[in-house]
């Protein structure tokens, strides 16, 4: 789990920078050579080789001397013979590094296919902000346990805005003018740099979970620069909060329902045979009491709640969830349930945070905040109403920043190239409903549905059947990938 929390976290970004506040895309500049080096974090016998290419920290002026130096990552493809282009990528979180995943041999391949790793020259470049390039710092931590993270009344309300704006404050103060320029369109202006300095005509995107937004973002500048898209995860940045809210609460419960399932069906949970909604409510209820130890730190019910709609996120965790309620139940202890916490990556967290409250409009007067948890807890009843989107939307409450990012649909022309969409029937973080949306705006877009649970195929072996297809996909875009069948469990 590289930050706060698994790659779940990627979360309700229905979000993004204004579309309007920039001008239009420049002409094309002249490429001009890139000094590739190895790189310093990756094995010797590894092919991948890092360069660092600057750009304006503000696109609208681009000519101000302000600049962030981008860390970027190419692995070339090991059958030049065959070669179909570059394939440019976004990991999710926001957060996550991905050149940092290009420099591990191991992550590498397991993240992409052999057709890919043969056919593509793959770009991973870290966000500005994120990683190797000038990663956001934040002198307070994102969150606040005296401020609840679910106010029931304008008294706690306003105590929340005033927690999130300390914190926004916090960020500013040691990041300077970069935080109020890491949304996800200055991120797409800068992908494009990078496609034009590669000396590339079109590329080809793959978008992840929150790289889903960038992905979109980079699609309605670009839309003449992509050659393919595939998205994976995805959030449909078209709905207002109420309705963000709405579809991701339901999924969590849904979660938490093939979790129960999961349990009563499987012999070695923890849980087997036991009231395991009823445990929840009991772990929860004891951390209302006092909060739980958990290793150094302490879980109160809010944070625990948090680290149980991160550990149903996926299969590959059900086991430790059953095993830190099992735990919570009989010692009152959480450790086990510390790494799906707030508190396993609170430098991520910060900058997981802050680049997303550059792109969401969460509600914005007490009575609606409290209405929110309201509709939150009413939908997500098991785990109090927390979920990616809620953790989003409420701490970024209040955020002092300003960002003229309104929710819209897809922008982009009729022969925007055909696009694959990606999506499970039980995903927590970016649920179908969204997906399915996504896809009605889309022209000639093809919509690939897989059973099963977990937050996307792509990450965590979900559905290796649906992964190979988008592969195939990359490889031809006009693979007949409709037809695709795919499942987990």
């Amino acid at each position: 789990m590289s930050r706060w929390r698994p790659a779940t976290a990627v979360l309700l970004l229905a979000m993004s920078t204004s579309l309007t506040s920039l001008p239009p895309a420049a002409a094309e500049e002249p490429t001009s050579g890139l000094s590739w080096e190895r790189c310093a974090d990756a094995p010797v016998t590894h092919p991948v080789r890092c360069t660092r290419i600057g750009v304006p920290v503000d696109w609208s002026t681009k000519d101000s001397p302000a600049r962030v130096d981008l860390r970027v990552a190419k692995v070339t493809a090991s059958r030049p013979e065959a070669r179909v282009g570059v394939l440019l990528f976004n990991p999710g979180g926001p957060g996550a590094s991905a050149a940092s995943l290009l420099t591990d041999p191991a992550v590498f391949a397991d993240y992409f296919p052999t057709d890919l790793r043969e056919r593509f020259d793959i770009v991973g470049v870290d966000p500005r902000g994120v990683g190797g390039s000038q990663p956001i710092s934040c002198a307070q931590p994102p969150d606040d346990p005296a401020a609840t993270r679910f106010p029931t009344t304008a008294r706690q309300a306003g105590q929340l805005v005033v927690a999130n704006a300390r914190f926004a404050l916090s960020c500013l103060d040691k990041a300077g003018a970069l935080i109020r320029h890491v949304g996800t369109e200055s991120v797409a202006r800068d992908l494009d740099h990078v496609r034009s300095r590669l000396g590339e005509e079109r590329i080809s995107f793959l978008g992840v979970s929150y790289g889903t937004m960038v992905a979109q973002s980079y699609a309605e500048l670009f839309p003449h620069r992509l050659r393919a898209l595939a998205l994976d995860g995805v959030v449909d940045r078209a709905q207002p909060w109420r309705q963000a809210i709405e579809v991701n609460a339901s999924a969590v419960e849904d979660g938490v329902s093939r979790f129960v399932a999961w349990c009563a069906a499987t012999p070695t949970c923890a849980l087997h045979g036991q009231d395991v909604r009823g445990a929840i409510s009991r772990a929860l209820a004891r951390a209302d009491v006092s909060p739980l130890p958990a290793g150094d730190r302490t879980l109160n019910a809010e944070l625990l709640a948090t680290a149980l709609n991160a550990a149903i996120s996926s299969p590959g965790f059900f086991s430790f969830a059953a095993k830190g309620l099992r735990a919570i139940v009989d010692r009152g202890d959480a450790t086990t349930l510390l790494p799906f916490s707030p508190y396993n990556d609170l430098p991520g967290r910060a900058v997981y945070r802050a680049i997303a409250c550059q792109g969401v409009t969460p509600p914005q007067r007490a009575d609606e905040l409290v209405e929110a948890t309201r509709l939150s807890r009413k939908l997500s009843p098991t785990l109090r109403g927390a979920s990616d989107g809620w953790d989003i939307l409420s701490g970024c409450a209040g955020w002092p920043i300003p960002t003229s990012w309104r929710p819209h649909g897809w922008r982009v022309p009729s022969d925007f190239p055909r696009a694959l969409l990606l999506s499970g029937s039980h995903d927590v973080s970016t649920p179908r409903p969204w997906a399915e949306n996504v896809h009605r705006q889309i022209p000639n877009s093809v919509l690939l549905r897989w059973d099963g649970d977990g937050h996307t195929a792509w990450l965590g072996g979900h559905s290796p059947q649906a992964k190979q297809a988008a592969a195939r996909y990359l490889v031809d875009p006009a693979t007949p990938v409709s037809t695709v069948s795919s499942s987990t469990r």
